[in-house]
C-alpha cells in the first residue's frame, strides 16, 4: 500500500516507525522541511529510514493518506497533500477535535475521508526527535456511518501486519468526541499547571479540576447530538491516570517550547460551541483566556 503521512512530530513520526517495514511509505513535506528532516529524522534514538517527497515531486496518487498535523496546520497540510490525492485516495486524520473531518470532506469530498485519531500515546518531540514512552499508541478510526466497507478491511489489515495496534469502534463519533474531552480536559489543565502525567497521576486536586470541565464538555456534546455518560467521564480519567512516566501531553509540550497550542480547538471549540446553543461554559471561558495570557507570559521570556 502507497502511505503518505503529512506531519513528522509525534505522531506522525510514531506512525510511520510502525507502517514502514510494510508499506511504501513517505512524508510529505514543503522544501524547507526536507532540507531540514534530511538532516535525519530520530525516533527512540535511532535515525528513522523513510522517504521525504515534496508536493512537486508528487509522481502517482497515494493509497491512503494519514494527517497527523496541528490544527492550526490543517489549511497549508491540505494544500500539500493534495497532489498526492486521487479518485481512490483514502484520508485519515488523526488530529485532536472534531473539527478537521469536516475541512478535509470540504476539501477533498466526504467520500475519501475516514474518521480517526489516536490514543494512548505518550511522546515528547522537540526538533526533529521524538522519544515515546507507550507501545505506540492505538488508533481509533472508521466511517462516518460506522459501515465496514473494503477501505476499512484494507487498513485494518495493514494496521495488524504492522503491529500498530487500532480499533474500528461501533461509533465512531461518539469516540471522536470522548477524545475531544480527553483532550480539552487534560491538555488544557496540564498545560495551564505545567503537569507532565506522573504529575496527574494520583494526582486528586487535578481530578477535581478534570472533572469540572468535562461536564460543561458532556453539556455542549448533547446539544450537539453526542451523548456522554458518566462513564466515559470516568473512563477517560482512568486512561491518562495510568500513563505514570514523565511523558507531556502535546500542549504543554508546544507551550514549553513558545509553539502556537491548540487551545482555540479545544476549550475555545466549548465556548463557541456554548455559545451557539446558549449553554453557559465559564470554565472553559476562563481556561481558555488564563491559558493564552499564559503563553504570551512564556514566549515573552
Amino acid at each position: 500500500m502507497d502511505v503518505k503521512i503529512i506531519g513528522a512530530g509525534a505522531v506522525g513520526m510514531t506512525v510511520a516507525y510502525r507502517l514502514k517495514d510494510n508499506s511504501d511509505i513517505a512524508f510529505i513535506v514543503d522544501k524547507e522541511r526536507k532540507n531540514r528532516y534530511s538532516r535525519g529524522l530520530v525516533y527512540n534514538g535511532s535515525v528513522l529510514d523513510v522517504e521525504l517527497v515534496e508536493p512537486p515531486e508528487a509522481k502517482r496518487q497515494a493509497d491512503l493518506i494519514i494527517v497527523a498535523v496541528k490544527n492550526f496546520q490543517l489549511d497549508c497540510a491540505m494544500s500539500e497533500m493534495e497532489p498526492f490525492v486521487g479518485e481512490n485516495t483514502t484520508i485519515l486524520p488523526l488530529l485532536n477535535g472534531i473539527d478537521a473531518e469536516r475541512e478535509l470532506s470540504r476539501k477533498f469530498g466526504k467520500e475519501k475521508v475516514l474518521y480517526g485519531f489516536i490514543t494512548d500515546l505518550s511522546a515528547n518531540h522537540c526538533g526533529e526527535s521524538t522519544n515515546c514512552f507507550s507501545d505506540g499508541g492505538t488508533i481509533v478510526f472508521g466511517e462516518y456511518d460506522n459501515s465496514i466497507t473494503d477501505r476499512v478491511r484494507r487498513i485494518s489489515t495493514l494496521f495488524e501486519k504492522c503491529n500498530q495496534r487500532y480499533v474500528v469502534p461501533d461509533d465512531i463519533l461518539h469516540e471522536k468526541w470522548w477524545k475531544f474531552m480527553l483532550n480539552t480536559c487534560f491538555n488544557t489543565l496540564s498545560a495551564t499547571l505545567v503537569a507532565d502525567y506522573a504529575s496527574i497521576s494520583g494526582n486528586d486536586y487535578f481530578i477535581r479540576c478534570v472533572r469540572v470541565v468535562a461536564k460543561e464538555v458532556q453539556a455542549v456534546a448533547l446539544a450537539e447530538g453526542v451523548v456522554l455518560t458518566i462513564d466515559d467521564i470516568e473512563s477517560m480519567i482512568s486512561r491518562v491516570q495510568k500513563l505514570k512516566d514523565h511523558g507531556q501531553t502535546s500542549m504543554l509540550q508546544d507551550l514549553l517550547a513558545h509553539r502556537n497550542t491548540e487551545n482555540s480547538y479545544f476549550a475555545g471549540a466549548i465556548s463557541r460551541l456554548g455559545k451557539k446553543h446558549a449553554i453557559a461554559t465559564p470554565i472553559c471561558d476562563f481556561i481558555q483566556i488564563l491559558l493564552e495570557a499564559k503563553r504570551y507570559v512564556y514566549n515573552a521570556q
